[in-house]
């Protein structure tokens, strides 16, 4: 084991929200291991959110990518933000930085480049050298959260049931401690489900209590659904917005995207409709038993029956553990 007792640590995921939701159990754990060491990390504009007020981080270096900018002028900007953040990075001179990315990046090996950290760590470039010595070998049938284990684990980290971590500012949270939620959104085709079979699937669970949302492009949908059955669709402005939504339901149901990572952090059961994403790498952390998948790998092929089974069922469960305990 390789003891990182005072070291400085810069921890890297620059990629997407669920992905860096998943990184929070061994951000967690690697505090525990090693209370009194400075953790930093790099995040962009686009995940912050899924990092913001970590209780296990000391620093946040959070850039906007100049790909995400339109105008030439915000590009300018964007790289110049980004160039502010590797000098203050050098000037740290960090001990150890780790790639949490389970698919090889250059641009998540920048930040790991600038350094003269003794240990660096990451996945191995399939297409030639990296910079990286301590190789993180990927294996597609475990959960993203495991992944972020096997990248601590030289320096003594282990898994002690740390779960996902999401904050939501109480301002955004709003009380539907009786309902069911569901996200209608999905951005891939495959993980996409037709607007009538969630009507089928509304109209026959045995609640009343049942809310919409969805993403800008499908408000329209969510609409005609609240419209057509005993639905309340709720229009959210933000991601921030949603999460405070989902907070206080008794169960979520979602298509595939990042709100299917934030329920779980934030203590909510989770029911996730999936197409062909690799349900053995991304399902909601500690609901794998809770994701419905047709062998098509395409969400809209799946039957509604199979949806409405799984809610009613865990539905019934969850009033009986009420009763019980």
């Amino acid at each position: 084991m390789i003891d990182l007792t005072n070291k400085k640590i810069l921890l890297v995921r620059n990629d997407n929200i669920g992905d860096l939701i998943c990184t929070t159990p061994a951000i967690e754990a690697l505090r525990k291991k090693y209370p009194n060491n400075q953790i930093d990390i790099v995040v962009n504009s686009y995940n912050y959110i899924a990092i913001d007020k970590n209780p296990f981080i000391n620093k946040i270096y959070c850039y906007t990518k100049p790909k995400h900018k339109n105008s030439t002028i915000n590009k300018i900007r964007a790289g110049l933000g980004k160039l502010k953040i590797l000098i203050q990075i050098i000037k740290e001179k960090y001990d150890v930085v780790i790639v949490f990315r389970s698919d090889y990046s250059k641009s998540a090996q920048l930040f790991s480049d600038i350094t003269n950290a003794k240990y660096k760590v990451g996945v191995k470039n399939p297409k030639g050298k990296d910079n990286f010595n301590i190789h993180i070998s990927v294996d597609n049938s475990k959960h993203e959260v495991e992944f972020c284990f096997d990248c601590l684990k030289e320096f003594g980290v282990k898994y002690d049931k740390e779960k996902t971590f999401f904050y939501v500012k109480d301002e955004y949270i709003q009380k539907y401690k009786k309902y069911i939620l569901f996200h209608i959104s999905s951005r891939r085709d495959a993980n996409k489900y037709d607007p009538d079979k969630f009507k089928i699937i509304i109209e026959n669970l045995e609640t009343e209590n049942i809310l919409i949302t969805a993403e800008p492009n499908d408000f329209e949908n969510a609409k005609k659904i609240s419209e057509q059955t005993k639905a309340i669709f709720i229009q959210t402005a933000s991601l921030k917005e949603l999460a405070g939504l989902i907070k206080n339901v008794k169960l979520f149901i979602t298509l595939d995207g990042g709100a299917m990572h934030i329920a779980p952090a934030l203590g909510v059961k989770t029911i996730a409709i999936s197409g062909d994403t690799n349900m053995d790498k991304w399902y909601p952390w500690g609901y794998k038993n809770l994701v419905v998948k047709d062998k098509s790998k395409i969400a809209n092929r799946i039957w509604p029956k199979n949806i409405i089974d799984i809610i009613n069922k865990t539905i019934k469960e969850s009033l009986w553990k009420k009763l019980v305990y």
